[in-house]
C-alpha cells in the first residue's frame, strides 16, 4: 500500500468547486410523538414495491424499547402504523441499523440489545442482542428471532450486531461491535454470515477481529462486490491506530482478510466511519469522521480508493470545513449517472447538518441540496440516505433535546 503525496491530497481537495442550489426542497413526511408511536429512529429507510416505507426506532412502543414503523401514503399525506414493539426481552430491543425488504415484503434487522442468551433478562444490557424478521401473511405482521448473539460463553460468535446485507443467494451479512474469540473478554468485533436452512438460520463467524495489525471494531454495514467479496471498514487499530478498510473474500476452507488501507493520521486525523460505496469500475468510496482542521473536533472526508500496479492509492475526494458540512455520515449512495449523495451529522449554515451532491469529473464539485436549521426535529440526520421510488432522497432524524417531536421522517425533492 502508499498514500499519495499529501501535495497531491491537497490539489485533489483544492479542485472541488462547491456550488448552491435552491431548488432542492425538504419535506417532513412524518414527526414521531415519542410514546407508543416511538421516538429517536437511528437510521434511514426502505421502500416496498407499493411505495410503502418502513423504519424503526430505537425507544418508544408499547413498552418503550423500540418498534418497527410503516408510513403509508394516500391523498391526506403519510399514515404512520407500529408494526411491533420490541418487548425488552428475549425478542431483542433497541433496534439498529438498516432494515432490509424480501421479494415477499418480509423486513430483516438488528436488535443491540436482548435475546435468549444466558442471563439475559427483561431491560439487561448485558445481551448481546438479535437479528429478526418480520413476516406479513394476510396483513399480519410476525416477529421472528433470526439468531441470538452472545448465546454461548465468551460471546465468541460476536455481541450487538448493527445492520444487515443480503447477497443473491439470499444469505444475510453483518457486523457485531463487540465479541469474537481474539481482543480480550470482550472481543473486538466480528463479521459473520446468517444462512437460511430448512426454516432455521445457521451462524457462522467469517472473520474475528484482534488487536495489532489488524483493525477493530468493525463500523456497521457490509458491502457485497460483484465477485462475493464483503468490503468493509473499521473504526480503530490497524498499523497506526485510526482503523482499516478491508476486504474478505470467500475460500474453501475459509475466509481470508485482506488489509486495503491502514489509515496513518495524516492530514490532521481520520477515522473511517462505516460502509463504503463500489462504482463500476470498482473504486471503493467512503467517509472520515476527521481530516480536517476548520471544525472544533475535526471536519471529516471523502476518500477514494482505486487500484494502481497492484497497490491500493488513497485520495482525498472532498474536505469538509463546517461551512459546507461537518460530520459525514457513513453510506455514500450512486444515482445512475455516477453522482455520489450524501447526509452530514453536523455544518452548514445553522450547524444542523446538510444534504450533498458530489459530481465527479476532471474536477469534483459539491452541490448543497439542503440546509437542516434545527427547527424541531429538523437536525442532525441519520445515516441511511436512499432514493425512494420517484427518485427523490428520503431520511430520518433522531430528535433534539428542544423539540417536542423524538425524530422525523424527511424527503428530499430534487
Amino acid at each position: 500500500m502508499r498514500k499519495l503525496p499529501l501535495s497531491v491530497g491537497l490539489l485533489l481537495t483544492m479542485l472541488v468547486f462547491v456550488t448552491s442550489s435552491a431548488l432542492a426542497r425538504e419535506k417532513v413526511l412524518y414527526q414521531f410523538p415519542g410514546g407508543e408511536r416511538g421516538n429517536e429512529p437511528q437510521f434511514g429507510l426502505v421502500f416496498d414495491s407499493k411505495g410503502n416505507a418502513y423504519g424503526t426506532t430505537y425507544y418508544g412502543g408499547t413498552y418503550g424499547w423500540g418498534t418497527v414503523f410503516k408510513l403509508e401514503q394516500s391523498n391526506n399525506g403519510w399514515t404512520e402504523q407500529t408494526l411491533y414493539s420490541f418487548l425488552g426481552s428475549s425478542d431483542g430491543y433497541n433496534p439498529v441499523g438498516n432494515l432490509l425488504i424480501d421479494t415477499a415484503g418480509n423486513l430483516y434487522g438488528t436488535t443491540l440489545y436482548g435475546g435468549s442468551g444466558t442471563g439475559c433478562q427483561q431491560g439487561s444490557y448485558g445481551c448481546g442482542g438479535t437479528a429478526f424478521a418480520l413476516e406479513q401473511s394476510n396483513g399480519t405482521w410476525k416477529h421472528i428471532v433470526l439468531y441470538s448473539f452472545c448465546s454461548r460463553g465468551g460471546c465468541s460468535d460476536g455481541s450487538s450486531p448493527d445492520g444487515l446485507t443480503f447477497d443473491k443467494a439470499g444469505n444475510l451479512y453483518g457486523t457485531t461491535i463487540a465479541g469474537g474469540q481474539l481482543c480480550g473478554s470482550y472481543g473486538c468485533g466480528t463479521v459473520y454470515e446468517l444462512s437460511p436452512s430448512h426454516g432455521s438460520w445457521t451462524q457462522k463467524v467469517l472473520h474475528a477481529f484482534n488487536e495489532g495489525g489488524d483493525g477493530f471494531y468493525p463500523s456497521p454495514g457490509i458491502t457485497i462486490g460483484q465477485s462475493g467479496n464483503l468490503y468493509g471498514t473499521t473504526c480503530c487499530g490497524g498499523g497506526y491506530g485510526y482503523g482499516i478498510v478491508f476486504i474478505l473474500k470467500p475460500g474453501k476452507h475459509r475466509w481470508q482478510e485482506v488489509l486495503v488501507y491502514a489509515f496513518d493520521g495524516s492530514t490532521n486525523y481520520k477515522n473511517a466511519n462505516g460502509s463504503l460505496t463500489l462504482d463500476s469500475a470498482g473504486n471503493i468510496f467512503g467517509t472520515t469522521t476527521g481530516g480536517s482542521s476548520g471544525c472544533s473536533y475535526q471536519c471529516g472526508m471523502v476518500y477514494r480508493l482505486s487500484r494502481s500496479n497492484g497497490q491500493w492509492i488513497e485520495e482525498t475526494v472532498f474536505t469538509f470545513d463546517g461551512t459546507h458540512g461537518a460530520s459525514p455520515n457513513p453510506g455514500l449512495i450512486l444515482d445512475s449517472t455516477g453522482n455520489f449523495y450524501g447526509s452530514t451529522l453536523l455544518g452548514g449554515t445553522y450547524n444542523f447538518g446538510e444534504i450533498f451532491e458530489l459530481k465527479p469529473g476532471k474536477t469534483w464539485t459539491i452541490k448543497l441540496l439542503y440546509d437542516f436549521a434545527g427547527e424541531g426535529a429538523d437536525a442532525s440526520p441519520n445515516p441511511g440516505l436512499i432514493f425512494g421510488p420517484g427518485g427523490d432522497l428520503y431520511g430520518t432524524t433522531p430528535g433534539s433535546y428542544n423539540s417536542q417531536y423524538y425524530g422525523e421522517v424527511f424527503e428530499v425533492l430534487q
